[in-house]
């Protein structure tokens, strides 16, 4: 148990002082041997025992009524597990996960873990007597030093966002800002539901946090506000694609819808709205496992109408448009809806670098040839030497095969992968030592008979398998010549060695492969067996599209903003006036990060929940305790809507325990009449 005024405790000595009060009122008198009396003390022998049995709880209640006083007068708190809180009680910082998980309840409708997790740390910190508040929450990332708890429950930095969150990353600010301000609070909150994309435990960075907070002279302490209910029967909706592609002398919008949820509860069929231009229809999906899938459900689009648009929010602009997808209210309302944008596709532009011109030339016929006749295609060929000045504003994909670019043209392509560009290295003819994005060439290596490809994905990605079902023919291609490929990436096809043949780096934003063997005819029969080459050109191009349209969708927090790579953030937000034109309302300075719409000059953008927040793992505590091992952690266990709190005054209870107290020794206290003396007693009041 702690206290809110522990130093009144140092009066409990005074527990002793009915104790002094009896050996002192027995040192008053002496004894003394009297002939007469001692009769009297025989006859009195045999209720001795009860006498001395009376005397003694007479000295425990007043020793108690004393302590419970005690007690009473230093304010004690209830939940043992804060008995060792320790630390400053004049400030606090408190980490706030505001990612959608978070906007979990109890039932459709209640109070989320959110709410519930803010209410309970105001309750607390009131409470504890809290006199500075240090706010870290999960989307701005910044401290915000707050006038009193209270002003948690009116923030808007403190309501639910579409981000998810990352806890190494708020440990971070917290012990930075507790090693800049020594006076600043010993003890941290964190209010979080422990999913496994927000604490990130793979990190590297948490044996830093160790160390960083064990190091602070504070003796920090962290307790850990947790809700972790899985809510395995919510379900969640997103958009993973929407694309305007040619139908006839038309065009219709092509959504691929997914449902997802945490457990399998069984079969259930799931009505799905989809508003678009004020128009709403409504289809049935039926989710029998974790996942469903309606993909390329068909919308009829007047293009005209799209491109007559004035540009105005109600008005759909340059051949573009958005909508949005929603499910019945569930648990979690964060993830019952999910935004789209749509346009008209933009030329598909490639630009190609390349050295040996029996690579180029199926490069660039594969390239030119649109997937359909009503799309444009463009090609530009551009000399090694001279590809530093070419422009990459609205290109999709770059065809790179020459060596590996160092210095200022490796800058440009690193520009052009993180605004969502596509980039395919091909081996040149003699490797150099350099690597882009942590991969690089090795030596060549000549195969005789031709190697075929053992493995690829064919699930998904750039080699999956077409609309109907049907696997591209990746293994029957022949492979002449392979150059070697360092580094860590994923491997989308292999040899038979379990040597990479097309290798992808791992990236936030944009793509990075390594295709370690070219279309000429002595190094493979890519340009022969042309299918599996076109499908992989035409689906990276597609990919690429997505950043060069007039519409796009991206995931809530990402670093780039709406339409533009981390680098050039800054120059397109002083260009470009972003307005929201759908989605909740939410402050300007967090627009990316809640979701919605948003529009500039012409450009779309749907801002939506990442997709690993619609189904996350929960963290078990064990975990938790390992990630703070060596530090003091306590955690409370919660649950949307619940009205208990961290922490709770009881000098009630022991104002109570004094009055019963001291009735019990009252009682006690009476004298012993015998019912003899009673009577007579009577008797001679009655004469």
């Amino acid at each position: 148990m702690t206290f809110l005024q522990p130093w009144l405790l140092l009066a409990l000595p005074i527990v002793a002082l009915p104790v002094i009060i009896h050996l002192v009122n027995q040192w008053r008198f002496q004894s003394v041997e009297w002939a007469a009396m001692r009769f009297l003390l025989a006859a009195k022998a045999l209720s001795r025992g009860y006498s001395r049995l009376r005397q003694w709880l007479i000295l425990a209640l007043r020793m108690l009524a004393v302590a419970a006083a005690v007690f009473a007068v230093s304010r004690p708190l209830s939940r043992g597990w804060l008995a060792s809180l320790g630390g400053d009680s004049a400030a606090a910082i408190v980490l706030l996960d505001r990612s959608p998980s978070m906007a979990q309840a109890a039932v459709a409708g209640g109070e989320s873990k959110l709410a519930t997790a803010r209410r309970q740390v105001v309750t607390a910190l009131e409470t504890l007597g809290t006199k500075r508040v240090i706010l870290i929450d999960s989307v701005t990332g910044a401290p915000l030093e707050l006038a009193s708890p209270r002003a948690l429950a009116a923030l808007p930095e403190t309501e639910p966002a579409a981000a998810s969150a990352d806890v190494p990353k708020m440990l971070q600010a917290a012990s930075t800002h507790l090693r800049a301000d020594s006076s600043a609070a010993g003890s941290i909150w964190i209010c979080s539901d422990q999913r496994a994309n927000d604490w990130k435990p793979a990190d590297g960075a948490w044996p830093a946090i160790r160390q960083q907070i064990a190091a602070l002279p504070q003796g920090v302490r962290v307790n850990l506000l947790a809700a972790t209910d899985p809510g395995d029967d919510n379900v969640a909706v997103r958009v993973t694609k929407a694309t305007l592609e040619p139908q006839g002398k038309g065009w219709e919008l092509l959504l691929d819808v997914v449902l997802r949820r945490q457990r399998d509860q069984g079969p259930v069929r799931v009505p799905v709205s989809v508003e678009l231009g004020g128009a709403r229809s409504t289809v049935e999906i039926e989710l029998a496992g974790t996942e469903a899938i309606l993909a390329r459900h068909a919308i009829p689009v007047d293009v005209a109408a799209l491109a007559a648009g004035d540009g105005s929010p109600s008005d759909l602009a340059r051949g573009s448009g958005w909508g949005r997808v929603t499910i019945p209210a569930d648990i979690n309302p964060a993830d019952n809806e999910a935004y789209f944008t749509f346009g008209k596709a933009p030329t598909r532009r490639t630009v190609i670098v390349a050295e040996d011109p029996r690579a180029l030339g199926p490069l660039e016929l594969v390239a030119r040839i649109p997937p359909d006749k009503l799309l444009t295609a463009a090609v530009d060929i551009v000399a090694a030497e001279d590809a530093v000045g070419m422009g990459l504003d609205e290109v999709a994909l770059l065809l790179w095969q020459a060596p590996i670019p160092e210095g200022e043209m490796a800058a440009l392509v690193e520009r052009f992968v993180d605004r969502g560009g596509d980039v395919v290295f091909l081996p040149p003819e003699s490797p150099t030592a350099a690597a882009f994005a942590g991969i690089g060439w090795g030596a060549w290596s000549e195969h005789s008979p031709p190697l075929r490809p053992a493995s690829w994905r064919s699930d998904e990605g750039w080699l999956a398998g077409t609309l109907t079902g049907q696997a591209l023919p990746v293994g029957e291609l022949e492979i002449r010549r392979a150059c070697a490929l360092s580094g860590e990436g994923t491997a989308l096809a292999t040899l038979p060695d379990d040597r990479p043949l097309l290798l992808r780096a791992a990236r936030d934003r944009g793509a990075v492969a390594f295709l370690a063997t070219t279309s000429s005819p002595r190094d493979s029969d890519l340009a022969a067996n042309g299918i599996v080459l076109y499908c992989l050109l035409q689906r990276a191009i597609d990919d690429g599209l997505a950043a060069v349209g007039p519409a796009r969708m991206a995931d809530a927090g990402e670093p780039a903003g709406p339409n533009a790579g981390a680098e050039t953030r800054d120059a397109e937000r002083a260009a470009d006036d972003w307005r929201q034109i759908a989605g909740p309302a939410s402050p300007s300075t967090e627009s990316g990060s809640h979701a919605g719409v948003l529009a500039s000059r012409g450009r779309l953008v749907a801002i939506n929940r990442p997709p690993r927040e619609d189904v996350s793992p929960v963290l078990a505590d064990e975990q938790i305790d390992a990630l703070f091992q060596g530090l003091s952690l306590s955690r409370f266990e919660q649950q949307a809507g619940g009205l208990g709190n961290l922490v709770e005054e009881v000098w009630r209870p022991c104002l109570v325990a004094l009055l019963l107290a001291l009735a019990a020794e009252g009682l006690l206290s009476l004298p012993h009449v015998s019912p003899g003396v009673a009577a007579r007693s009577a008797r001679e009041a009655m004469l």
